[in-house]
């Protein structure tokens, strides 16, 4: 199963990040406020401006945005075919991948939310506590997610924090 692979991966220590890049990650305490301004913006394959993203850009928007942190961009997991079922092995190794170069934190606001969509991991957000979350889909654009919905379509299968980030503080 994908999720089972890429979890693997996730706990694998990565040899990119040099001890130089530790870092505190700083989260305003308004993110709330900050998320109701991009509530209902539209959803673009490969987009990663307000004007247009995936949840992937989303993700990457607020952590620049908000907490001045920039982050790799996985725009290649697109050219793995990853909506085909042929497509599922190249999107689990190029997701692994990227997986190594984070590590796993308590849910909390700042952290990434990695998400299954009815039982399939592969989706993304941007956690501004520890049960809600920013994110984009096609077909709805750019929601907040509550992770203690019942009944919603999501749940969390993880949160990560990039390798160099040591601490995470609200400012």
């Amino acid at each position: 199963m994908i999720g089972d692979h890429i979890g693997d991966v996730a706990n694998m220590v990565s040899d990119h990040v040099s001890p130089a890049q530790n870092m505190i990650l700083r989260v305003p305490n308004d993110l709330p406020d900050r998320a109701a301004a991009i509530i209902g913006r539209p959803f673009l394959a490969k987009g990663d401006t307000p004007d247009g993203w995936d949840c992937r850009g989303c993700a990457r928007w607020c952590y620049r945005t908000w907490c001045g942190v920039a982050l790799p961009d996985y725009a290649d997991l697109y050219d793995a075919a990853i909506v085909s079922r042929t497509g599922r092995v190249e999107r689990a190794r190029l997701l692994g991948e990227g997986l190594a170069q984070w590590r796993p934190v308590a849910p909390q606001a700042g952290a990434l939310a990695w998400l299954t969509f009815l039982g399939i991991a592969g989706h993304v957000g941007f956690m501004i506590s520890p049960t809600l979350v920013v994110h984009a889909d096609a077909g709805i654009g750019t929601q907040l997610l509550d992770l203690e919905e019942v009944s919603g379509r999501y749940s969390l299968k993880g949160a990560f924090v990039p390798r160099f980030i040591t601490r995470i503080e609200s400012v």
